[in-house]
């Protein structure tokens, strides 16, 4: 051990009064960037629709400084509440400021395992809030427990549900979850997707430096299920061991590596789990081969749900070209849609992972289950 650290809770309970035994409460993992006080926000409600409480901490490196805070403005005339906002991040650079995830990744000399003991320190974290809940949490103080302690389930969106499918692997006593948009490992995704640049600052650091392209980096290496390459490309070969040594480094922290632990092949003292998978076709941040690699490693493909932004664009040319936020997308053009999967997830929980249902009945966005085998290309739209 190498420290402690008090972690704040966000929790949203249903309106009316609880069942016996508390409100079902489904923990949700937020995204890279993102902390406690946004995305949950926006799914909270229709779990509690569905009668199911949401809870949520801020992972390793988020939500801002120790030092932050959250006012709550409260109606009838209270006046406001202020509370820490329980942030997580580290100035690990000791220039004073944070940068949003400070304190997620290693630092140097270690940044060869990225953002792996991050993920599994965060994994860690979840385990104790589920520890907290089993112990009891009274809202209201009248003395009783709020929350089922044997209803505890998961869901997590991005980075979510990167480290939500680690999680949902080890722990023993949450029994359905719903990974949106995962992938692994984190090194494929940032070379693949929206992240590149960070591999190109990294490689660009190294000594000697490995950029082997006019402000970038040229790897020469196929997609899953290409013909081979022939590597011609000067530089390539080096970047190649780079990318191959970060993956093997940081494969403790690779949702890759538990998927199979979910359903396929349950660790000792862990039941197998009524599992979710959400993913959308075409996604610049989370690349699909990336949300494949995790799909096939646990035999998951009956498990999951494609949402074809392909396809919806076509009929709705003000979703954006990149839908890796699809379920959040409140407010603009991809509303319904984002109501469509948080229903999807909120009867799947609320059920106990026993219902599923297709987000959009019989419309021709979504897939439940996923048509064919799981995408090895990008297929992204410009």
């Amino acid at each position: 051990m190498q420290g402690t650290n008090t972690l704040s809770f966000n929790l949203f309970l249903p309106a009316g009064t609880a069942p016996a035994g508390g409100w079902p409460v489904a923990i949700f993992g937020h995204g890279f960037g993102d902390n406690k006080n946004s995305s949950p926000l926006v799914v909270a409600s229709s779990l509690a629709h569905h009668g199911v409480a949401t809870i949520a901490i801020n992972v390793v490196g988020h939500g801002g400084g120790p030092l932050g805070t959250l006012t709550v403005n409260r109606s009838g005339g209270a006046p406001p509440v202020t509370l820490t906002a329980g942030g997580r991040e580290i100035d690990q650079d000791g220039n004073g400021f944070f940068n949003g995830v400070e304190g997620v990744n290693a630092a140097a000399p270690q940044t060869l395992v990225s953002s792996r003991d991050g993920l599994r320190q965060t994994v860690i974290d979840l385990m104790a809030l589920v520890r907290s809940i089993q112990a009891g949490i009274d809202v209201d103080g009248d003395g009783t427990a709020d929350l089922d302690a044997s209803r505890i389930s998961y869901a997590g969106q991005s980075f979510g549900g990167i480290y939500g499918t680690i999680f949902l692997g080890v722990e023993p006593d949450v029994a359905a979850g719903v990974p949106n948009v995962p992938g692994g490992s984190v090194i494929e995704i940032a070379r693949l997707g929206g992240f590149r640049g960070l591999v190109t600052q990294s490689l660009a650091l190294r000594v000697p430096g490995l950029l082997n392209a006019p402000g970038g980096f040229v790897e020469n290496m196929p997609l899953r299920g290409l013909p081979p390459l022939v590597d011609t490309v000067p530089g390539a070969s080096a970047i190649q061991e780079v990318l191959d040594n970060t993956e093997w480094a940081s494969q403790s922290g690779n949702p890759v590596a538990y998927a199979e632990h979910l359903r396929l092949a349950p660790l000792a003292g862990v039941p197998a789990k009524s599992i979710l998978l959400q993913f959308a076709r075409g996604d610049k941040t989370v690349p699909n081969p990336t949300t494949s690699a995790i799909i096939r490693a646990g035999g998951l493909a009956s498990r999951t749900t494609l949402f074809r932004n392909d396809l919806a664009r076509a009929a709705i040319p003000a979703l954006p070209s990149n839908p890796h936020t699809f379920l959040t997308g409140i407010g603009g053009a991809g509303t319904t849609i984002a109501i469509q999967a948080q229903t999807q997830i909120a009867t799947f929980l609320a059920s106990g992972g026993a219902v599923t249902i297709d987000p959009d009945g019989p419309g021709p966005f979504f897939e439940t289950p996923m048509v064919g085998p799981p995408p090895e290309d990008l297929a992204y739209i410009p």
